[in-house]
This record gives C-alpha cells, structure tokens and sequence, in this order.
C-alpha cells in the first residue's frame, strides 16, 4: 500500500504470502530465488513483488544464508518486465503514484539487500526486468542475454534510475533514449556485465560466485557492500530514485500524449502483439547495425509470445 511517497510493505507488517511466482531453494550458504513464471516470461505482477520482498527478508534473516542469487526459469526470458495484464492498467494520478511506488520500493529492496546479490541473467532482460538484473552486486548473464530499457518508446521510464549509476554518461542515453536492447557481449564491454558463459553453464558459475564470496566473514562482506552503497547515496542516489519516480508517474498518468494514446488505442482494442509492433516496428526499421552482434539488436523482432507492456 502507498499514499503519496509513502509506501508501506507485507514484510513491514508481518503479513506471509504463499509462494506461487518465486522459487526459494539453498544450496550451502546461498539462497537461490527463481522468477518462476515461464508462461508469462517471468515478468511481474503484485504477486511477484511481494514474493520477492518476503525471500529477501527470509534470506536475511537466515544465518545460514551468507550470499543470494536471483535468476529466472526457462532459457528465453530473464524477466520481460511489468505485467500489467495480470493486475489491470492504474486510471488515476494516485493510482498511477501507488503503482509505480510500490515496484520502486521493492527493487530498493533488492539494491540494498544487505547481503551480497548476484544476478544470473537468461534471456531477455527488459524494463523493470532489466532493472532486476542490474540491481545485483555482480551479474553474470549467459551468452543468449539481452538488456533493454524500450519504456521511453510508449511515454514511460524505468522503475528505478540506474544506469548513470552504472556506466558512462553517452552508453546510459542511447540505451534510454533508444530503447535499443544489447547483447550480453555488449554488456560486458560497458561494465554492466561481469561474466559471460553459455547458457548451461550459468547456475552453476553464479552459485560458485556466489559461494566464493560467502567464503570471507558475513559481517565483513556485508559492511563493504554497505560502503560502496553509501558511497552511492552520498552521491546523490536516494534522491535521484525519487525524483525519477514522480517524473514516471507524471508520464504514466499524463493525457495529451498524441503518440502515447495512440499506442494504448492500439493496446486496448487490438492487444499486445499489435501494441508492440506498433510501438518497436520503426526502430527495427531505423536501427544501426554494427559487426560482430556487439551491438544493439533492434532489427530482431522479441520473441515475445504473451509479452506484457512494461511501464
């Protein structure tokens, strides 16, 4: 629930959810949590959020537990973002504000998890997803990954507002003001990424990551985290995630948009493949091809099937 910037969660209340969206499992020392909606390409609904909150409290709570993992299940999609098929399109301003509050809070949560994350990233990571994976402290991602942040292309921006966090200033706006998804190669090459390995190899190299880093003392490991995220917040971080999400509430819940309600027209009376050809079908048209597949893959049509939009 939120009112305002007020976001208050079922972890703070001591309410339990039944896990339907998420698998936990561990495995010696680390805590594994699976986005475990393959159907829908593991994107994210209410449910998933609070199934989310609740592993991170039960991992940290757990002295057992010294690092954590977080993947997705299948091999297509890491996570495609925001489901708001499954929980309904928001109609208000403060409908709007409740929205994109409650899935900023929950994704703080991972960014400040205060053990170590890492990130293993099959598939497709967009949107909210590929803020998913980019909240880790390391991300390892298989060599069939792709990120992208395409929410400018229907008026929108990203739950969270981390890229200038993460590289440099000119890599941050194309990929922002694109829309443009990269490879895992890509990825590497920017510092987004720290690992790249094949597909089946990519548990076992993030859960051996994972265990490497629960090697040095708990409490050391996580007053380090602790420093580079303060440093973070020194910076300016807090602040800048605030910002950024009443600008994303402003877009989501503004009128007068000409190519915004032209492309939830076509959402809502043709559905979602019509929406997204609508929406990414000139990028295709226009975009740069570089050598070697180093770059964005735009001129690729997502393999999408049942994909949600992901404001």
């Amino acid at each position: 629930m939120s009112v305002g910037s007020c976001s208050i969660t079922c972890e703070q209340i001591g309410v339990h959810v039944a896990y339907e969206d998420v698998v936990i499992e561990r495995d010696g020392g680390v805590g594994i949590m699976m986005l475990n909606r393959p159907d829908k390409l593991n994107a994210l609904r209410r449910q998933t959020f609070k199934e989310i909150e609740q592993a991170c409290g039960e991992f940290e709570s757990d002295p057992e537990v010294r690092a954590v993992v977080l993947t997705g299940s299948g091999n297509k999609a890491f996570c495609t973002g925001i489901d708001l098929e499954a929980d309904g399109l928001p109609d208000t301003s403060i409908s709007w504000d409740q929205h994109t509050g409650e899935n900023a809070t929950v994704l703080q949560r991972l960014w400040m998890l205060s053990k170590p994350l890492v990130t293993a990233v099959n598939g497709y990571a967009l949107a909210a997803g590929c803020n998913l994976a980019l909240v880790g402290d390391v991300t390892v991602a298989s060599t069939s990954a792709s990120f992208g942040e395409p929410e400018v292309r229907h008026g929108a921006l990203s739950p969270l507002l981390l890229l200038p966090w993460l590289v440099h200033f000119k890599v941050a706006n194309e990929m922002y003001l694109t829309g443009d998804r990269i490879t895992a190669q890509r990825a590497y090459q920017v510092g987004l990424v720290n690992r790249v390995v094949p597909g089946p190899e990519l548990r076992e190299e993030a859960v051996g990551l994972a265990k490497r880093i629960a090697l040095a003392p708990t409490y050391a490991v996580m007053l380090a985290k602790s420093t580079v995220r303060m440093t973070l917040d020194i910076q300016g971080f807090r602040a800048a995630q605030t910002a950024h999400r009443y600008v994303d509430t402003y877009l989501l819940a503004s009128h007068g948009v000409a190519e915004k309600e032209a492309l939830m027209a076509r959402l809502e009376q043709e559905g979602i493949a019509a929406f997204l050809e609508a929406r990414d079908g000139p990028y295709r048209e226009g975009a740069i091809e570089r050598s070697g597949g180093d770059g964005p893959r735009s001129r690729e049509p997502l393999d999408l099937s049942g994909y949600p939009i992901s404001p």
